[in-house]
């Protein structure tokens, strides 16, 4: 089983999809529609954003919707794949589409996903080793200590509780560590920008875009929708992959089991890929099933992080001959 690549972009109001497997290759286009398909998707966010059990069923009609429009046309491919890369870019990087249905499950269930901001070649078994890490911690954040017990685990881990750090820990950082890790306070505009906070200091994406860190993993609300620090990854920095929620995340409780559950199995076979579709997996069994929860409520806590991979771009391969 290979990988299958679903690009998504608009112009105008046209929803355009490239997709693309071995030996395959089609684009669709859904004239008219872009307007409505980011409107169903902003319904989705903003129930799960807010936890609006009263509002499941409009959820499962936008999720139907979706999933007809943008996954069936691509049933057969998808069946064959083991991985699942979505292109997206700034109009889109809100949109769940990993959270739509495929034979009657969300797809992120099934299927290991990726995400990328540019057209380029990810490696899809990748395999990253962990022997050291920066670890903040704001225990406002992260009140069970997730940071200290991941820290526990990696050989060479710096843990610093947030009123101990400050932005000239993670610049001394830049070529030192494999992670960086932080659990504090963040938050985007509409426009999809915004940070994470240091005490009184946001961290810049330049700042972070210097590390050569293999993976950066931000526990703070919506910073996997923050185009600032995605743009400036992909564009300008050596780090490899980005995981970090896409709406508004626990402080504690599936936030902690996140952290320690995706790191585990990092440190256990080395691929972030496979490590996030196993952790959503556990998550989302231990709160439907061993919790009872409702199904918007255990979407908000087993689906919420999204994990990017930094590819070598289609235009700086043609640059660069």
């Amino acid at each position: 089983m290979g990988t299958f690549l679903l690009e998504f972009w608009t112009e105008d109001n046209d929803f355009y999809i490239y997709a693309e497997a071995d030996g395959y290759e089609k684009e669709l286009t859904l004239s008219g529609q872009a307007d409505e398909i980011v409107v169903h998707f902003h319904t989705m966010y903003d129930i799960l954003e807010e936890k609006q059990e009263n509002k499941a069923k409009e959820f499962q009609r936008s999720i139907q919707i979706l999933s007809e429009r943008l996954i069936t046309p691509f049933a057969e491919q998808v069946r064959k794949c083991s991985l699942v890369r979505f292109v997206v870019y700034e109009d889109l990087i809100r949109c769940a589409f990993d959270l739509l249905s495929f034979e009657n499950a969300p797809l992120f269930l099934q299927r290991r996903v990726c995400y990328q901001v540019a057209e380029g070649v990810g490696e899809d078994a990748p395999h990253i080793e962990l022997g050291s890490a920066l670890l903040i911690a704001d225990l406002t954040a992260d009140p069970e200590e997730a940071c200290r017990q991941v820290a526990e685990l990696i050989p060479e881990a710096d843990y610093t509780k947030m009123q101990d750090a400050d932005l000239a820990m993670i610049r001394a950082a830049a070529d030192q560590v494999d992670a960086l890790v932080v659990s504090a306070h963040g938050e985007i505009d509409e426009e999809n920008s915004g940070g994470v906070y240091i005490n009184d200091e946001t961290i810049g994406p330049k700042l972070i875009g210097k590390l050569e860190a293999w993976i950066v993993y931000f526990d703070a609300c919506q910073q996997g929708a923050n185009i600032d620090y995605i743009q400036t990854f992909q564009d300008e920095s050596d780090i490899q992959f980005y995981l970090a929620p896409i709406i508004s995340n626990d402080a504690g409780d599936s936030s902690t089991l996140t952290m320690l559950w995706f790191f585990e199995a990092v440190l256990k076979h080395g691929n972030p890929i496979l490590a996030l579709y196993e952790t959503r997996k556990r998550l989302f069994e231990f709160y439907t099933i061993k919790k009872k929860l409702s199904l918007i409520t255990s979407l908000n806590k087993a689906f919420a992080f999204r994990l990017y991979e930094f590819v070598d771009s289609i235009e700086e391969e043609n640059d660069d001959e």
